[in-house]
Formats: structure tokens, sequence, C-alpha cells
């Protein structure tokens, strides 16, 4: 019986170890899940952090662009202005203009 009994002891010790190794792999896996967790949790703050800082930089260059829109109106307002200011005066111009030519001096200068 001594050598059955230390084949049982044997089998034992194999199905123990078996299951060491089985717990050790199911551990080292549970790890592993754990570890890709908050590595995911940390790039999802990362990129949000990032994602914020684009917006706030795009919000302000959309602000420039509000400057920029701004600025044409600003300006199309101007040109608007000059040009009924010189529908208005159109008129005088021609007259004045119009004048010189008919009053030429006919004098000869010495």
């Amino acid at each position: 019986m001594s050598g059955q009994e230390g084949i049982d002891r044997l089998l034992q010790a194999e199905q123990e170890a078996t299951e060491i190794v089985s717990k050790a792999r199911k551990e080292k896996q549970a790890r592993i899940k754990q570890a890709r967790d908050e590595a995911e949790q940390e790039i999802a703050k990362f990129r949000q952090t990032l994602e914020q800082e684009f917006n706030t930089a795009q919000f302000q260059d959309l602000g420039g662009g509000d400057k920029s829109a701004k600025l044409a109106q600003q300006t199309e307002m101007q040109l608007q202005e000059i040009r009924r200011l010189a529908q208005a005066n159109a008129q005088n111009v021609s007259k004045q203009i119009l004048q010189w030519i008919w009053t030429v001096d006919t004098t000869p200068t010495k």
C-alpha cells in the first residue's frame, strides 16, 4: 500500500498545484483587467482634458472671428457712408469741373 499511498499523494499534490496555478492565472487576469480599466479611465480623463482645451481654444478663435466679422461690418458701413457722400456730392463735383473747363483763362502767360 505504500506505493499506492505515494501515488495518491502525488496525484493530490498535482491537483493542488493545478489549483494553485489556476488561481494564480485568474488573479493575474483580474489584475490585468483592473490595470486595463484604470488605464482606460486615465485615457478618458486625459481625452476630456484635451477636448476641453481644444474647445476653449476654438471658442477663443471664434471670438477672434467675431472681431473680424465686426470689423468687416464696420468697414462695410464706412464704405456705404462714403458711397452715399459721393452720390450726394456727385452733382456738385460735376458742376465744379464743368465750371473749371468753361472758365479757362485765355490770357497769355509771360
